[in-house]
């Protein structure tokens, strides 16, 4: 069955990458949800996209740069919809671990992306493992990042977890790490999933969100796909199962 990832939850209709969105996602009936994971100043794992939280915030800066206690005061609603911001005032930033502990008992698979393309923040990776082992739940499991190295990093840590690289353009350099680092998947953009090279590779594409991309992805059969309307495509999903 091809898997509905709800993209920064259900980003289409609430502030990405918080938990109104995640908990709108399962709602939906998502079958997993897609985050960004940085680190703060103090080196804790938090949700976010973007290297700076101009867009989404209402600060301004690297995320990078910032404690928690100080992410933790910014208001994480501001790039939404204006008119529909005040049902939102109250949303912050989450951490990975407030992330955890309120999807732990749903039955999803959290496709967590290591945000270290622009940065690569120094231990990162075993604290975002050591989180999920320790909280799992009933959650599973698929990390992912832009940055081949993080993966080498994650799979010299475990030899079991799911690795994803996720790629731009730049395909063959995630194909030629497939078998060194047992990747689950390729996940490249919608626009260049039927490439040659991506031939009988397990893909999940990003971003789907018309309903003739989502038909699409449901016809050939790919592994997943990524969406900011979680509830769309389950709609699509449910009307041709019946």
């Amino acid at each position: 069955m091809t898997e509905i990832f709800a993209h920064r939850g259900s980003k289409g209709t609430h502030p990405e990458n918080t938990i109104p969105a995640f908990l709108a996602a399962v709602k939906a009936g998502a079958d997993g949800i897609e985050l960004d994971v940085q680190l703060s100043k103090d080196g804790i794992p938090v949700v976010i996209h973007d290297e700076k939280v101009n867009r989404t915030t209402n600060g301004s800066g690297l995320v990078k740069d910032f404690t928690l206690r100080e992410l933790c005061k910014l208001d994480a609603h501001q790039g939404y919809r204006k008119r529909l911001r005040a049902l939102f005032k109250k949303t912050t930033i989450p951490t990975l671990e407030e992330v955890l502990d309120v999807l732990g008992k749903y039955p999803l698979i959290l496709n967590i992306e290591l945000k270290t393309d622009a940065y690569d923040y120094d231990g990162i990776e075993e604290k975002v493992l050591e989180l999920c082992q320790k909280k799992a739940g009933r959650l599973t499991f698929l990390f992912c990042s832009f940055n081949l190295e993080t993966l080498a990093r994650l799979r010299a840590l475990d030899k079991h977890i799911k690795l994803s690289a996720i790629t731009k353009l730049d395909v063959e350099d995630a194909l030629a790490q497939r078998d060194i680092l047992k990747l689950d998947s390729i996940n490249p953009p919608f626009k260049i999933r039927n490439i040659d090279a991506l031939k009988n590779v397990p893909t999940r594409c990003w971003t789907a969100n018309k309903p003739g991309q989502i038909e699409a992805l449901f016809d050939e059969g790919v592994q997943g796909f990524m969406t900011d309307f979680p509830a769309k495509a389950v709609e699509i999903r449910k009307r041709r199962n019946k």
